[in-house]
């Protein structure tokens, strides 16, 4: 799945001094990795990386679970432009590289890396979805948010409305 829209992104100088510098030296993980690698790895990378997002995670707190998760989602569509990885290649960009590379875009495994890492900060339990959109494979990654009367809340900065889902043919959650 891909954005729809080509969205110009807010200056985010003002928030440079929340992220560290990035390290900008791109690392092979994994050749020919799978969906699941992925699936498996960016908790990792959120859990590596944590320090990264405590500060703009405070700022984007808010008065209940659902403001704080559509401040973050605001936060996150208006300041980081959307950008498929190069044909070939799969990057998963700690929430810094994410940072740094705002202008240029990042594709949805990063979006999730940056969100999770703000929704681990700020101790809300949530779960990595996975869809399947008319093809015979898994495409598009987001973190969902439960809420405690069975429903959820979805954070997907590639789609162009907030707690929106692109209609799937099949999903996991992990």
């Amino acid at each position: 799945m891909e954005a729809l829209t080509h969205r110009k992104v807010k200056d985010g100088s003002a928030y440079e001094n929340l992220f560290p510098s990035a390290n900008l030296k791109d690392e092979t993980v994994k050749k020919g990795a799978s969906v699941a690698d992925t699936v498996r790895f960016i908790p990792k990378v959120v859990r590596e990386t944590l320090p990264q997002t405590e500060g703009i995670a405070k700022m984007l707190h808010g008065k209940t679970q659902s403001e704080t998760c559509k401040n973050i989602w605001d936060f996150v569509y208006s300041h980081i432009k959307y950008n498929r990885d190069e044909e070939g290649k799969e990057q998963i960009r700690s929430p810094a590289r994410t940072w740094h590379d705002r202008n240029r875009g990042v594709d949805c495994d990063c979006y999730t890396v940056f969100i999770s890492s703000i929704l681990t900060n700020l101790k809300i339990p949530h779960s990595l979805r996975i869809a399947k959109y008319r093809k015979d494979y898994f495409q598009h990654i987001y973190p969902i948010v439960h809420k405690p009367n069975g429903k959820y809340i979805t954070i997907d900065c590639v789609v162009d409305y907030f707690n929106y889902e692109e209609p799937y043919t099949e999903i996991k959650d992990t």
